[in-house]
């Protein structure tokens, strides 16, 4: 099953090489691009309806912006100060400032500042904190008296807006304001704690124009880019909307949890293969079917939740992997403890091989350095390939280390489970960023492969069940009044409310 895909934003690693290209083939120079931020994050910065506003500027044209922005409120609120990181570095930012300070602009720099924050009596409240820094470009440990200006505006009863990125990770944003485009760095785990909503900014050509000077590294999913599998023909039976199988291990309620999300989202059947641990010490839900052996009919396979790391579990990998081999349409979701198995890269390898073979994997960031680990997966010079990586690697390059993988197995869909999902398919790379901190208890994995496993089951792209299934489970943990009450069982209840 195929849909049409509708227009979806944008991300880049790096939105310089958009924004150049921009430059050259429409003569944009910097100073309308510069005035076009300023003019954005004016906008947001007017929403709040100051009556003091604080713009703290680095060098570069992130301060520029900054300079720019105090410029255009200067006389539409009746306090703004400027605090001025070190002296402008490019020509445009020196320009700003100095049309700044030529209209009467407070500007006081590092230093003064301060002393003032030290002298609290002198020191006025302020409605909006606005961060021009750093921004994209920055790389490396923030200067103290950066990091210590922005500690303090964290901690102030002030609406907090971010120009680009927030600096360094340490600004506490309320919004950002990312110029041009999305970026990639916006989705990193760590991030989602300090961009808060995120706006992109006009720089003065429309989105679909500053998007073709440069092929986007990825596109953020939206519910418009996805389609639930609704039940439009009248005249049909269960057998027209697939069998998933789940293979059953040591921790059989994973199983049972993933098998009942799959009928959830729209199987006509799940059948879980029994073993001598499920058989023996758990009761399966009475919409399961049970099987010692893969069910004739079925059209895709799960394997992996609650699978353990037993010579039975390598036996049942193996198992699986030839089951789907010889399927007419293979199809097969790959969660959890498989990520452990010895017979991963020989799966990996067998599956990748097969044209036709619809194939997701499930990680989450501790199973995808596992899988990185077997595969030696490596992204550049950022990671010695000699060292085993660990968990904080794979976080902090999670991106990276999915586009590596997806080169290695273009015909393998991976998802990259975290606080922001990615799935790389072929040579497309998507971002969920809808997931909340809800989903941070057991069992909320398995729920998500059996959504995948569903919309295998019934004929959709292995891309483009995961894209649904992500969309979908990430949607549903907002669903709860209460972010600590989100069980699976309760995830699967309201799959159905997007």
């Amino acid at each position: 099953m195929r849909f049409k895909r509708f227009f979806l934003k944008a991300v880049y690693i790096n939105s310089a090489i958009p924004e150049k290209e921009a430059k050259r083939r429409f003569c944009f120079p910097e100073n309308i691009m510069m005035e076009n931020a300023a003019a954005a994050l004016e906008k947001e910065v007017l929403a709040q309806n100051p009556e003091s506003v604080l713009v703290l500027c680095g060098t570069g044209n992130n301060g520029g912006d900054g300079y720019a922005l105090s410029r255009r409120i200067f006389g539409k609120v009746k306090n703004v100060l400027v605090v001025s990181f070190g002296e402008p570095a490019t020509e445009e930012s020196a320009l700003q400032k100095k049309m700044c300070l030529s209209i009467g602009v407070r500007i006081i720099g590092a230093e003064e500042w301060s002393g003032i924050v030290q002298d609290s009596l002198n020191l006025s409240s302020f409605d909006v904190i606005v961060d021009c820094i750093f921004g994209t470009g920055f790389h490396g440990v923030l200067p103290q008296d950066a990091k210590s200006a922005l500690e303090w505006a964290n901690v102030q009863p002030a609406a907090r807006i971010a120009c680009d990125v927030p600096s360094g990770m340490c600004f506490a944003a309320d919004k950002t304001v990312t110029m041009g485009a999305l970026k990639t760095v916006l989705f990193k785990d760590e991030v989602k704690d300090f961009a808060g909503d995120i706006v992109v900014a006009d720089l003065g050509i429309s989105s679909s124009v500053f998007e073709s000077c440069a092929e986007p590294d990825g596109y953020l999913i939206e519910e418009k880019d996805i389609k639930l599998p609704l039940r439009t023909k009248k005249s049909v039976h269960k057998g027209d909307f697939g069998h998933v199988c789940v293979v059953s291990g040591e921790k059989c309620g994973a199983g049972i949890i993933a098998g009942t999300a799959a009928l959830r989202f729209g199987a006509g059947f799940a059948t879980v293969l029994q073993n001598e641990f499920s058989a023996r010490n758990f009761a399966m839900s009475p919409e399961l079917m049970v099987s010692e052996d893969f069910p004739e009919k079925t059209t895709a396979v799960l394997i992996g939740s609650g699978l353990g790391r037993s010579e039975a579990a390598e036996t049942a990998v193996q198992r699986a992997v030839d089951f789907v081999l010889n399927m007419e349409n293979p199809a097969i979701v790959l969660d959890a403890d498989f990520f452990y198995s010895r017979n991963l890269a020989f799966a990996l390898e067998k599956l990748n091989s097969m044209k036709n073979a619809r194939v997701i994997l499930t990680p989450h960031p501790k199973e995808l350095c596992a899988l990185a680990n077997s595969l030696n997966l490596e992204i550049g010079q950022k990671i010695n390939s000699d060292e085993k990586k660990s968990v904080s690697d794979v976080i902090k390059n999670r991106f990276e280390f999915a586009a590596e993988f997806s080169k290695k197995f273009p015909n393998i869909t991976l998802v990259a489970k975290g606080a922001n999902t990615y799935i790389f398919s072929g040579k497309k790379a998507f971002i969920c960023d809808k997931g909340e901190n809800s989903l941070a208890k057991a069992g909320s994995g398995d729920v998500l492969a059996g959504l995948c496993a569903a919309l295998l089951a019934q004929g959709y792209s292995a891309r483009d069940a995961a894209l649904t299934a992500v969309y979908a489970h990430a949607s549903a943990s907002k669903k709860f009044e209460y972010n600590f009450e989100c069980t699976p069982f309760g995830l699967i209840g309201r799959i159905s409310d997007l």
